[in-house]
Parts: structure tokens; C-alpha cells; sequence
């Protein structure tokens, strides 16, 4: 059997057999050769490490972790250590210990700053912010669970912070806006996804930011009798978007969402008519009826402001006073009439 045959023979065998027992040696591919690991077994960093892993490996992972430390206790030098406190961070979050292993993490990017494994700890660290987000609990103690969500969005904006103008720092800041729209909170949502834009302009991920926030301020608008400012501007940014990305718009249906927020606006406007009518105020009424007339004939809004302009006039020609008092005159009691 040539040596090329027995390494491949090797690496299957330690596939399929899964964590090497004790006393047997590990091959990995590693910086583009095959290199031998040390075989799981106390008395050397390397060969300890190996324990953790096959700890980790069957699933044992309180045990992972418990080794873990003790492995930092007797090592306190040794740079397997990141590997170490790695290693513990993923048996906590395999078994749903989230900020138990955020806090490894944490002590792997102090003690290792520079370390090989940096950037999988950054990656571990958004997926405790993620399940957090998702609901997942931080324990206080043995049994209180406390809700995780604002720990996850401290994570992820620390996470930005250290990672400052690269695809990650991306990842997390909108994964943050993307929480805020999920769960309703617009305001938040929005200025996040401002913020984002800000930041990063010209991100192959701006498209989806815009969109986004354009969503956000649609959705903040309560009603036709609530503040108009979040749908106007919601119009303003999907008109944008238009003409910024006009196959991405055709996709995402935006002159649908346009024409549903052009009846919305007149919507508003006809209740406002309508509030005057029942106010006593009929000059500024017919105003605003006149208004959805004309601006948003094709809405079916139009046709009712229509109706309330023809009843008006009606009124107006049989000499009727609305709430006894003419245009520009005084009421009956003003007058001793």
C-alpha cells in the first residue's frame, strides 16, 4: 500500500469512527498538509485539548466545558488556550447556555486578540445574539431565565464596533434593524436601517436597507386618524427605491405598495373633510373633499368625497346653516335672533 493510500485509509478511518479514543493519534489537513494531533490524554496542552474536543464531540458537553477550565487553570500560558476557550463557548451554546458562551468567547478575543480563531468566535458570538433575538433566555443563577433580547442587541453592536467597516460589522447592524421590524418597534427599525446607510452606502446590502426602511415608516402610519408623516415619507422612499432599482422594484411589487399607499393618503385627507363636517366647519370641509377630488380621483375615495361636495352644495342652495351659524355671520344666539 503506497503512503498516499495508507493517509487516505487513515482519514477515513478517523471519519467514520468519529473522535479518536485515548491513545490514538488524530490526522488533520492543516496549512496544506496532513499533520498528526496529539492523542487525547492527560499530561501534555496538546493532548488535553484532544480530551476537550472528544468531550465535545459525544456530546458531553458540560464535561467540555468543565475540562476546558481546568485546562486554563494548568495552562495558563499556552496558546492552545484560544483553542481551549473555543472549545467551551460552542459546548455551552450547543446546549443552550447562551451567555455562558458569550463569555467564553469574550475571554478568547481578550486573552487572544490576534489569535487564529478570531473570526470564528466573532461568527460564534452572532449566533448567541441571534438566539437571543430569537427568544432564547440568559440564566440568573440555576433556574431564573431572564429574556436575552437586549444583551443580543449589545452584542451585535459591539460586535460592529470591533469589526468597523467590514461585511461583518454589516451583518450585525442589520441584523439589529432587522430584529426592530420583526417585531414592530418602526421607529427603532428605521433609524437603524438609517443608520446602516450611513455607514455603508455602497454595500451590496444597501438595497435590502432601503427597502426596509421604507417599510418601517409604511408601517408606522396608525390610521387615517393619526399623523400623515410616516406614510408620506414611506411614499418618498419607495419612489426612490423606483428609480433607484427599478428591477428590484418590479420584483418586490413597489407600484402596488404605491398605489396602496396613494388611497391610504387619500383615505386621510377624507377624514379630515369629515372631521370638519362634524365640527361645523363646512368651507374647510368642502376643501379637503375637493382635495381627494382631484389629487386621488382614482381612488374610490374620490367618489365619496363627491357625494359629501353634492350634499354640501344641496344644503348650501336650500339656505341651510350648518350648526346655526352662516359663512361669516353669527349664530342665532350671538344675534338674540
Amino acid at each position: 500500500m503506497n503512503a498516499r493510500l495508507t493517509v487516505l485509509v487513515m482519514v477515513a478511518t478517523v471519519a467514520f469512527a468519529g473522535a479518536p479514543a485515548a491513545g490514538e493519534e488524530e490526522i488533520l489537513w492543516k496549512d496544506g498538509k496532513w499533520v498528526k494531533q496529539a492523542a487525547p490524554a492527560e499530561g501534555t496542552p496538546a493532548g488535553e485539548l484532544a480530551l476537550i474536543r472528544v468531550q465535545l464531540d459525544k456530546g458531553r458537553y458540560g464535561s467540555a466545558a468543565r475540562q476546558a477550565k481546568r485546562f486554563l487553570k494548568r495552562y495558563p500560558n499556552d496558546p492552545l488556550g484560544e483553542q481551549a476557550c473555543c472549545l467551551a463557548g460552542d459546548a455551552e451554546l450547543r446546549r443552550g447556555n447562551y451567555w455562558q458562551a458569550y463569555r467564553w468567547y469574550e475571554n478568547q478575543i481578550r486573552d487572544f486578540p490576534n489569535g487564529q480563531l478570531l473570526d470564528r468566535a466573532l461568527e460564534r458570538e452572532i449566533e448567541v445574539a441571534r438566539a437571543f433575538l430569537g427568544g432564547g433566555k440568559r440564566r440568573l443563577g440555576k433556574v431564573l431565565k431572564i429574556s436575552g433580547e437586549q444583551d443580543g442587541i449589545e452584542i451585535l453592536e459591539k460586535i460592529a464596533q470591533r469589526a468597523v467597516g467590514t461585511p461583518r460589522a454589516e451583518i450585525a447592524l442589520l441584523t439589529i434593524a432587522d430584529h426592530y421590524l420583526d417585531k414592530g418597534k418602526w421607529a427603532e427599525a428605521a433609524a437603524s436601517y438609517d443608520g446602516f446607510l450611513q455607514l455603508f452606502p455602497k454595500s451590496p446590502r444597501a438595497v435590502h436597507a432601503e427597502l426596509r426602511a421604507a417599510e418601517a415608516f409604511h408601517k408606522a402610519y396608525r390610521g387615517p386618524l393619526y399623523d400623515e408623516t410616516p406614510l408620506i415619507e414611506a411614499e418618498h422612499r419607495y419612489q426612490a427605491f423606483a428609480n433607484n432599482h427599478p428591477d428590484k422594484a418590479r420584483e418586490v411589487k413597489v407600484e402596488e405598495i404605491l398605489q396602496e399607499i396613494h388611497s391610504q393618503r387619500a383615505g386621510k385627507q377624507y377624514e379630515v373633510g369629515q372631521f370638519y363636517l362634524r365640527t361645523g366647519d363646512p368651507d374647510a370641509a368642502e376643501h379637503y373633499f375637493e382635495l381627494v377630488a382631484n389629487q386621488f380621483s382614482d381612488t374610490k375615495w374620490a367618489g365619496r368625497a363627491l357625494g359629501k361636495l353634492a350634499a354640501l352644495g344641496q344644503g348650501a342652495s336650500e339656505g341651510e346653516k350648518p350648526s346655526g351659524q352662516e359663512k361669516g355671520g353669527k349664530s342665532d344666539k350671538e344675534t338674540g335672533s
